[in-house]
């Protein structure tokens, strides 16, 4: 059965012959143990990383870059909106605020020839995230940022949330206009010339906190601390996949 359906998601989802062979990476535990078949460098071959093991929250990345093929498809099970793909197919980022397992199941092609794998993620344990669903939404906004210094930026950018979130834990912002101002001050001279180009993620984010807001999950300063260090380990997270 599983030769079957692995054959109609070629068929369907890339639209070139079915695969000669058979070299997706194979992972156990939290180790990954690549395992390839030598062959015809004009055939599609498929090689898979990333963990199978995390913690709900946390930022995965499934990385298809030392595969020899030209385009990918993905497919995942079961279906949900918290992954993003990038650089054109060949990595996929994503997290989970629940525990469960997800199945993701990829297609490339070479020439005439597909390769497929599958790879599966299990979400488990307590969550180390103070706001579990920032993390993917964050990935989210950031993809849409066009600069040439994203890591840098990102990283100074979350630095910047970290900074104003221990000027609230030190007592001297108590007032959403005054966190707002500060955080507004902060990031301008984290990013500089570049802050336009964040446009994506403070529109993203702006739209989110309101969310929150309105639901009483950002009511003091407490929650103001817990929200920004958030979002500084989402940028960080995000930062590292660049």
């Amino acid at each position: 059965m599983l030769k079957l359906t692995t054959l109609v998601f070629c068929f369907l989802f890339v639209g070139f012959s079915a695969p000669t062979h058979s070299s997706a990476a194979v992972q156990d535990g939290n180790e990954q143990d690549t395992q390839t078949i030598t062959q015809d460098p004009t055939v599609a071959k498929l090689v898979i990383t990333g963990p199978n093991k995390v913690s709900p929250g946390n930022l995965v990345v499934i990385s298809v870059e030392g595969s020899d093929a030209k385009s990918f498809k993905w497919l995942i099970l079961p279906s949900t909106n918290n992954y993003l793909v990038i650089e054109d197919g060949r990595r996929v980022v994503f997290s989970s605020g629940t525990g469960g397992t997800y199945t993701f199941i990829v297609a490339c092609s070479l020439g005439d020839t597909c390769d497929l794998g599958i790879h599966t993620v299990t979400v488990t344990g307590e969550s180390d995230k103070p706001v579990d669903s920032l993390t993917s939404k964050i990935a989210l906004w950031c993809n849409d940022v066009q600069t040439d210094e994203k890591r840098d930026e990102c990283l100074a950018l979350a630095q910047s949330f970290a900074s104003v979130a221990s000027e609230m834990e030190g007592g001297t912002l108590t007032t959403p206009l005054e966190i707002v101002r500060a955080t507004f001050k902060s990031n301008k001279e984290a990013l500089g010339d570049s802050l336009d180009n964040w446009i994506p993620f403070r529109d993203g984010l702006s739209t989110q906190l309101k969310k929150m807001a309105a639901s009483k999950e950002l009511t003091d300063v407490a929650s103001h601390i817990r929200v920004w260090k958030a979002i500084a380990i989402g940028l960080r997270e995000y930062a590292s996949t660049l």
